[in-house]
Formats: C-alpha cells, structure tokens, sequence
C-alpha cells in the first residue's frame, strides 16, 4: 500500500538538495546523498541514477543507493541499455505502479523521471519499491520537480568544477609562462655576464701578459739578482698568475652563485670559484670520496 506523501517533507528535501551546490563534497558523493533523501522522501527501497555523457552519447550509472534499478536492461536504445536509455530518449516520466512478477533486486514498483535543465539532459533517476503500487502520481509529480532540481544542482556543480580545472590549467600557464620569463632573464644576464667575461679577458689579460713575460725575462737575464728583489718578483709573478686563472674563471661562469661582500650592508658579489662549475660538478666535488 502507497504511503501518503508528505508535502512538508517533500520541501525539506528540495530545500536540501539545493544545498548540496554549497557543500564541499565531491560530485559522486553528492549524487549518492541527494538519492538517499529522494529515496527516503517517497519511502522506496532502492534508487539509481543514470548520467548522460555528452562523450560518447549513452547513459551511464552514476549513484546507487540500494540495488541497481532498471528494466529490460537487455534491450539497447540510442542512448544507453534498458528503460533508462527509453525515458531520456522520450524526455517524460514513467510509472509502472505494478509489475506482474518481482524483479530479481526485489522491487514491485517502478518510477523513472528524467533529468532535464532547459534543454539539456544531465540524465534519468529511477526508484524501486518491494510492494507493487506504493508510488502514485502524487509522488511522481513530487519527483518531477526533485528531477529539475537536481538537474539544475549537477550542472551548477559540473560547471564549478570545469572552472576549478580551467582555473588550475589557468594558474599552471602562468606558472609556466612565468617560468619561461625567467629562464629569459637568466639567459640575457649570462649573455651580459658572458660580454662582460670576454672584455675582461681581452682588456686585462693582454697587458698581464706582458707583465708576465717582462718579469720573466728579468728573472732569466739577472740570475745574480738580490734575493729580496728577486722574492718581490716572484711574488709579482705568482699574483699576476692568480690573476689570469680569475679572468679564466669568470669566462667559463656556468651560472650565478652570490655570496655576502659586506655583511653589514647586506651587499653581495658572485662566488666565482662555485659559478664556474655546473650544479652536478659541485655535487660531486662536495660528495664524500
């Protein structure tokens, strides 16, 4: 026998449903949650609900709570497998309030409404219940409505989640872009530095040269010379190598490596000793042998 539907509760369940939109579930969960308070609402012992993928143009089960709820699932529609496929297809409710024979899930009576928002179909609900005719009309015009708000609920919740992922691919871009700006900058910095490395080289290691070489040939022609004299020019010599090993440093900067000049002043200059190898030298000169 049909249970009396109940107008007050009837409200509270479209009321909750709406509030699913503002929950933070995922969509799945909300599918089950709003078929359970369908389910409860109209005292049915199972319910399905069946998506429309615009993907490959076919019905799909979403959500159930209960057993599986369907017929002649053998027979293929356009849109899908069983009278599922058939009412979205023909866009209108059905009731069967008596079935001759109890299915194999166990249910007597059955409902099915589609689920339309203007004139898209999101999908199709169905409803089972044990005792033949416990739905009635005043329950499928009850489910007409959930069917609209529950539409209208899912394609709210498909559309935030498609602007949650274009806003997450969105962010990623200009990750990316941001990125690419960057390794820009770097590459014109190293393209300066590099400029900057070959004048260095030219202008300082041409007259270093000839420093080195007139220290040199004095060392050579004066073998006699004082020792202190001698001392001063070998210590010339030697700073003057130092020299040309910095410039040869400084042309083969890989990469920029700060360290602190003035720490007071929080100034920094470029630590040329670790610039001039690439990040997988250093490991391996740092790595214990």
């Amino acid at each position: 026998m049909a249970e009396k539907y109940n107008t007050m509760e009837g409200m509270r369940v479209l009321c909750e449903i709406s509030g699913l939109i503002r929950s933070d579930s995922e969509l799945e969960d909300k599918f089950v949650q709003a078929l359970g308070k369908v389910k409860d609402a109209v005292h049915c012992h199972s319910a399905s609900l069946f998506m429309y993928s615009e993907e490959n143009g076919r019905l799909e089960e979403a959500a159930t709570v209960g057993s599986r709820v369907n017929l002649i699932e053998s027979i293929d529609f356009d849109l899908g497998t069983g009278f599922s496929a058939w009412v979205a297809k023909q866009r209108r409710s059905v009731l069967i309030p008596n079935l001759r024979r109890e299915r194999s899930e166990g249910f007597r009576c059955f409902g099915s409404v589609p689920l339309i928002t203007g004139e898209k179909l999101i999908g199709v609900m169905n409803l089972g219940h044990r005792e033949p005719n416990a739905l009635t009309e005043e329950h499928m015009q009850f489910l007409d409505i959930v069917a609209g708000q529950l539409a209208n609920v899912i394609e709210r919740a498909r559309s935030e989640r498609e602007l949650i992922k274009k806003n997450e691919e969105l962010l990623q871009a200009q990750d990316e872009i941001h990125k690419q700006q960057q390794q820009l900058i770097d590459m014109e910095k190293y393209q300066v530095l590099a400029q900057v490395a070959a004048s260095i080289n030219h202008e300082i290691n041409n007259p270093l040269t000839t420093i080195m070489g007139n220290v040199d040939l004095i060392l050579l022609a004066a073998p006699d010379l004082d020792q202190p004299i001698r001392k001063k020019l070998l210590t010339v010599l030697d700073e003057a190598r130092r020299i040309a090993e910095i410039t040869k440093k400084i042309r083969n900067i890989k990469r920029i490596v700060l360290e602190d000049y003035l720490e007071r002043t929080g100034e920094k200059m470029i630590d040329i000793n670790s610039s001039s190898v690439s990040p997988e030298e250093s490991e391996n000169l740092s790595a214990p042998e």
